[in-house]
């Protein structure tokens, strides 16, 4: 037995001693120019592990160094280079060719949309990927199609209100889960039309369960034993697969824009309808947890709440007899406390690392750093962020006004909600209009507060193994709706003279 265990000791002292000489041997070949390289306590896997369990706090934990811009976490015989300077920022987006997102958008299409062969070359050896990224921007840019997406969304918006508050009674409810029914319709009713596959609860229901295994079925690291989410995804497929037969004359001209694009590039019928079910990937992973803690943080603080409804209340709400009328333009005008909060709720929430491929090797800050082909450069949003030279000494503090105070904003390359250009979210303008909408259609129309107790909790538990910009919390908050009675009568949304 002595023996036994003695042996195993020896084995694993022998395992730890060849992860660590490993780790050396792959330090050794790194130039002096490339970033330095911060170790992990655990060889080879260590940086894998602190991501995987600290979420977007780890880039902030391992820095022992405010002053640094750019280092390397080595995982296993791979480099992530990850830049946490906004100087850097517009050096590395002039090489967008040599540190490109393309090898991203092949993964998504090849994992999430179960591209064959064939849709795979496409988007590799063609100009799929460039005509595709561009009927995106042109179809989701401020205009009429645009307005006229926005019009479908509040419409329905407004139906999913009145069926919370319609009857004047309280409701207890579970806060993230009425989000996401809240912004799947009223998304799916923008982009697809009033007739579209997430009225079927089935879909719905097999959507969000596909989207649980985002993140395993991307990375390769499959826990889906069972399946369960690639049976799920099967069912999100066949109904694209049927609403693509007909297209409903009132589908987006996002929608029309992107399925015209892949069948001119080659791609068959049923390959394009799978592609184009990866869409509310995009539509709606990032707008539920942004509109979810947008309604948090307000309800959270009782000054902040009056200050917003007063201020919505005077500047962008009109009362023509029984109908009340929430103006879009005045809205996004005339509103600063909402907009500033909304911008500070993505900034303290925000956790995305912009991620590129190095496609060859680089040079950037006038050949100061070199960064190696075949690796990855990654830019977390959350370090920068949080970052007490960007954002000065409130940086790791909720501040409303943030974004109103000249002496505290910061806007531009600081702030990567969206991303970094030049690849932002071409839906950007569509989901702050969806959430704008329904958060100040809540501070008007109702009261919440947590069921259980009478305070908010002050840092709910997070779900880090979500594929998101913005977590979801790791338990829903269960709460009381309570409809004010100053508003009552029916409602519609005007877009008034702005243009998206």
């Amino acid at each position: 037995m002595i023996n036994m265990i003695t042996t195993i000791l020896y084995a694993l002292l022998a395992v730890v001693s060849l992860a660590y000489l490993a780790d050396y041997l792959l330090a050794w070949n790194d130039d002096p120019k490339e970033p330095p390289r911060l170790r992990a306590r655990i060889p080879l896997i260590g940086h894998l592990i602190g991501i995987i369990v600290s979420g977007p706090s780890y880039h902030s934990v391992i820095r022992n160094d405010e002053t640094t811009e750019i280092y390397t976490l080595g995982i296993l015989n791979y480099k992530l280079y990850t830049s946490v300077s906004t100087r850097l920022l517009p050096l590395i987006q002039r090489q967008s060719r040599a540190l490109s997102f393309r090898p991203m958008i092949q993964t998504v299409a090849r994992k999430w949309g179960d591209a064959n062969d064939e849709t795979d070359r496409l988007f590799r050896e063609t100009d799929l990927i460039t005509e595709f990224s561009h009927v995106m921007k042109t179809s989701l840019a401020p205009g009429p199609q645009l307005d006229e997406m926005n019009m479908r969304m509040a419409q329905r918006a407004l139906v999913d209100l009145d069926l919370l508050l319609g009857d004047g009674k309280d409701k207890k409810i579970k806060l993230l889960e009425w989000a996401r029914f809240a912004i799947t319709q009223a998304s799916s009713c923008g982009v697809y039309g009033n007739q579209h596959p997430f009225l079927d609860d089935k879909v719905y229901e097999a959507f969000w369960a596909w989207h649980a295994h985002l993140s395993a079925h991307i990375s390769g690291i499959n826990f889906d034993i069972l399946s369960h989410g690639y049976h799920a995804r099967a069912v999100v497929f066949a109904a694209h697969a049927k609403y693509c037969t007909s297209i409903p004359p009132d589908t987006s001209s996002l929608f029309l824009s992107r399925w015209q694009c892949l069948l001119s590039a080659g791609l068959s019928v049923s390959e394009a309808s799978k592609q184009q079910a990866t869409l509310p990937i995009g539509m709606l992973s990032n707008t539920v947890p942004t509109f979810f803690w947008t309604i948090y943080e307000i309800f959270s603080r009782p000054a902040l709440l009056s200050s917003i409804r007063s201020e919505i209340l005077t500047f962008a709400i009109t009362t023509s007899g029984p109908r009340h009328i929430l103006n879009l333009t005045n809205l996004k005008t005339s509103c600063p406390l909402l907009l500033s909060t909304f911008q500070e709720t993505q900034r303290t929430r925000h956790i995305h690392a912009a991620i590129r491929k190095v496609t060859t090797n680089t040079l950037l800050d006038s050949g100061k750093v070199l960064l190696k082909e075949g690796n990855y450069l990654q830019m977390p949003g959350h370090a920068i962020h949080y970052s007490q030279s960007t954002y000065g000494p409130t940086a790791r503090d909720f501040v409303p006004e943030r974004f109103m105070d000249p002496n505290l904003k910061r806007g531009g390359a600081d702030f990567l909600a969206w991303g970094a250009p030049p690849h932002l979210c071409p839906a950007r303008q569509f989901a702050a209009t969806e959430i704008l909408i329904l958060v100040a259609m809540l501070v008007v129309r109702t009261d919440i507060h947590p069921a259980e107790g009478t305070e908010w909790e002050e840092k709910p538990g997070l779900e880090f193994a979500d594929p998101v910009t913005v977590l979801n919390p790791k338990r829903d908050v269960e709460v009381v709706v309570r409809v004010r009675g100053e508003k009552e009568g029916g409602w519609e949304v005007e877009m008034g003279d702005w243009v998206s």
